[in-house]
């Protein structure tokens, strides 16, 4: 401990986070007074560091004295803090590696803010604010980049194992939110030896034993505030051998909101109370950690079994089977739904209510031809979607499942599901799951949450007291863009995931994008332009709050979830859009299989996309990456136009619009639209390129040119500024 009077600074080195400290400092730094501050770390760094014969005693000051042991008693249980269950009562505590800092600072203007280096981490630099639960800054230290090489990393390269597959068995009682379980784990160690295996539980839940094929009963302790458990084995586990865990465990869980993977609209403004209220449903999926499963979500085969009151259904993840009937120790009837996910997954969900099947059908696809390569040649070897693991699908059973209220509603969106679905699949050349179910469940907001074989759609209820016009992603013009984004998740988000949360747009960006190709496909223009209008503004809005590589972290330090929505789905799914201009409509279908299929259930980051698109396209793409998805300006294109004769083209007379893009002073690759408007009132749409300061480009027109203007579509992230010049308003 601490005390006195001193001063703090942080200043984070990447840009990055510069921003997100002047949206909570109004400077790129934190600088506070502290007057106290409760420093952990390893006694060997401490020697090393401090020398402890300078050190003199003084006298103590009883006040000062009762600050510090407040500090202590509220801190030294949030951090390296074990609960021993049966073995002790007292609070254990681990030691720091060494190297590794933690610090809880009392600041002035802050509160209290903890700081940490951990170097087992890939982004061992954090700031935290324990009270709001908030990262205030998170990055990699220049040591650290330095030894890793590359500014991209994969969360599950820390882990020393791997699961492959799950076998969770739970029975759940809703009235009391009981579950009671029991997970067989089978790994294979990929560390050169393991000694302890740290795996998720949610908190609430009681490990009942935890036990090994191979070790018998084992040793597990709880970590304190985290939902973690650290299983010791009794030797060490060499790399490549495999181990079966068996975790019995129960306790109460509510389920909660499932997050990153959730669209929802936010209230505006409550009206009443709502007269009907929605029917109960439970989901637990991703954040609510209700099976023990590894730290990092990596993807694994599974079996489900939960047994659940006979008047509740069950949907989970995997193929279904038929439940099956089981009588409780009471003599209760109850049932038991199994599901098997033969398809790797990244994690296991289920939804539990009074569900009912609605409508049954197939969807079916054609194999796609094989793509050309850039000159044009058929493309040898296999089929560039293939290139991925796991088995391949040309067909997958669709079911629609809802509450009893929505089954008609559920009825019609069959056809759409299947429309949907197969369009798709035309797209990636595949199916990813051979069983889908589209949920249908009443809430207050639309939204839903798509896991691997099922999607659970919010339908809002009559009367409902919320609004959620004014959300980045709510689209009148586009009303099957929920479904249209959550269908996609089957694809961008499950079958291909990021590798980290700055990869979140892999995911969100992606089924943005693929909602925004169904409504090209089933949408007319008009209505198009205004839904990208829409996904331009609410972007350009939020363009100050960060970058899309930012992640969650964006609109978090203000608790804003509209502006995560505008950049991570809206501003990624437009930049996907100005990928496919400047790369060309073939080269970019391309590009799109080959990343699909080379990432299929596997995590994956933004420079195997832009390696995958190179491939393809065959002309470099890192400034467009560096300039879209690591950085946040939002650049001013200003242009001018004039006519002339096309002489290029040996015939005098021939009229073209010479069209001068300026850019500066950062350069983007930029493809735009520009509208040519002719004076009988036609009008013709033109994508031009601009890639440096200065661009001249000459479009041959067909008649008399009233005007000409840029990005009428919104399907460039740039600001227009039209360029005059002395001689008259359109010349150069």
């Amino acid at each position: 401990m601490v005390l006195g009077n001193g001063e703090v600074t942080f200043a984070p080195a990447p840009d990055s986070e510069k921003g997100q400290l002047t949206l909570l400092t109004g400077h790129d730094a934190l600088r506070a007074r502290v007057s106290r501050l409760f420093l952990r770390v390893n006694p060997a760094d401490l020697t090393q560091r401090v020398t402890m014969n300078a050190l003199e005693p003084m006298a103590t000051d009883r006040t000062q004295l009762e600050r510090a042991r407040k500090l202590f008693t509220e801190q030294v249980g949030l951090s390296y803090s074990l609960d021993l269950s049966d073995l002790s009562r007292e609070t254990w505590n681990l030691v720091p590696p060494i190297g590794d800092v933690l610090i809880d600072m009392d600041l002035a203007r802050f509160g209290l803010l903890s700081y940490a280096r951990s170097g087992g981490e890939p982004e061992d630099i954090t700031l935290f604010d324990r009270k709001r639960r908030k990262n205030l800054s998170v990055y990699t230290s220049l040591r650290n980049l330095r030894a890793r090489g590359a500014l991209r990393y994969d969360d599950a390269e820390r882990l020393e194992y791997v699961v492959t597959h799950y076998n969770v068995d739970v029975s759940f009682d809703p009235s009391r939110l009981w579950l009671e379980g029991r997970a067989d784990l089978d790994m294979r160690i990929t560390a050169l030896a393991a000694q302890t295996i740290t795996l998720r539980l949610a908190e609430p839940l009681v490990v009942r034993a935890v036990t090994s094929d191979e070790h018998g009963r084992l040793l597990a302790l709880r970590v304190r505030g985290q939902n973690n458990i650290v299983v010791n084995l009794p030797d060490s586990v060499r790399q490549g051998q495999t181990l079966r865990l068996r975790v019995a465990y129960g306790g109460r869980l509510p389920p909660i909101t499932p997050e990153r993977e959730t669209i929802g609209a936010t209230q505006d403004q409550v009206m009443m109370e709502m007269p009907i209220e929605p029917e109960p449903r439970f989901v637990y999926s991703h954040r609510a950690y209700w099976y023990p499963q590894s730290s990092v979500s990596t993807f694994a085969t599974a079996r489900i079994r939960v047994t659940v009151p006979g008047e509740f259904t069950v949907i989970g993840s995997g193929v279904p089977e038929a439940p099956t009937p089981v009588t409780s120790p009471d003599g209760r009837v109850r049932r038991a739904f199994a599901f098997s996910a033969g398809q790797p997954v990244r994690y296991l969900s289920i939804a539990v209510s009074r569900f009912v099947r609605a409508a049954t059908t197939q969807v079916t696809r054609q194999a796609q031809p094989q793509p050309a390569t850039g000159n044009g040649q058929p493309a040898t070897g296999p089929r560039l979607s293939r290139l991925g693991n796991g088995a391949f699908h040309e067909t997958t059973d669709v079911e629609v499942w809802s509450q009893p209220r929505q089954t008609s509603r559920a009825r019609g969106l069959l056809e759409t599901t299947v429309d949907i679905l197969r369009f798709y699949g035309d797209l990636v050349d595949d199916l990813p799951f051979p069983s889908f179910r589209l949920v249908l469940a009443e809430d207050r907001l639309p939204g839903g949450h798509s896991p691997a074989y099922f999607a659970l759609l919010h339908q809002p209820m009559p009367g409902t007291p919320f609004t959620w016009g004014r959300d980045p992603v709510s689209f009148g013009d586009f009303p099957q863009f929920f479904l249209a984004h959550e269908l996609a998740h089957q694809f961008w988000g499950q079958a291909v995931a990021g590798e980290n949360y700055h990869e979140q747009w892999i995911s969100e960006g992606f089924a943005q994008y693929f909602a925004l190709l169904y409504a090209q496909k089933v949408r007319p223009g008009s209505a198009v332009t205004r839904v990208m209008r829409q996904m331009y503004r609410s972007a350009v809005e939020a363009s100050d709050e960060g970058a899309i590589w930012l992640g969650y972290r964006i609109g978090h330090l203000k608790g804003e979830s509209r502006v995560f929505r505008a950049t991570v789905y809206n501003k990624s799914a437009l930049v996907l859009h100005m990928l496919q201009r400047s790369m060309g409509e073939a080269a970019f279908a391309r590009g799109l299989q080959r990343f699909y299929g080379q990432s299929r259930f596997r995590r994956v980051g933004t420079d195997d996309l832009r390696v995958a698109m190179e491939a393809e396209g065959g002309q470099p793409l890192g400034r467009f990456f560096d300039g879209w998805v690591y950085g946040r300006d939002i650049p001013t294109l200003r242009y001018a136009w004039d006519l002339a004769d096309d002489a290029a083209a040996g015939a005098p007379g021939s009229a073209v619009v010479r069209l001068r893009l300026v850019q500066g002073p950062h350069i983007h690759d930029i493809p735009v639209t520009a509208t040519i408007i002719y004076a009988d009132g036609r009008t013709e749409d033109v994508v031009v390129v601009s890639r440096e300061a200065s661009t001249e480009v000459r479009i041959p027109v067909s008649g008399r040119v009233r005007e000409v203007r840029l990005n009428e579509d919104y399907g460039a992230l740039v600001k227009t500024e039209r360029m005059r010049s002395s001689a008259g308003p359109a010349l150069l």
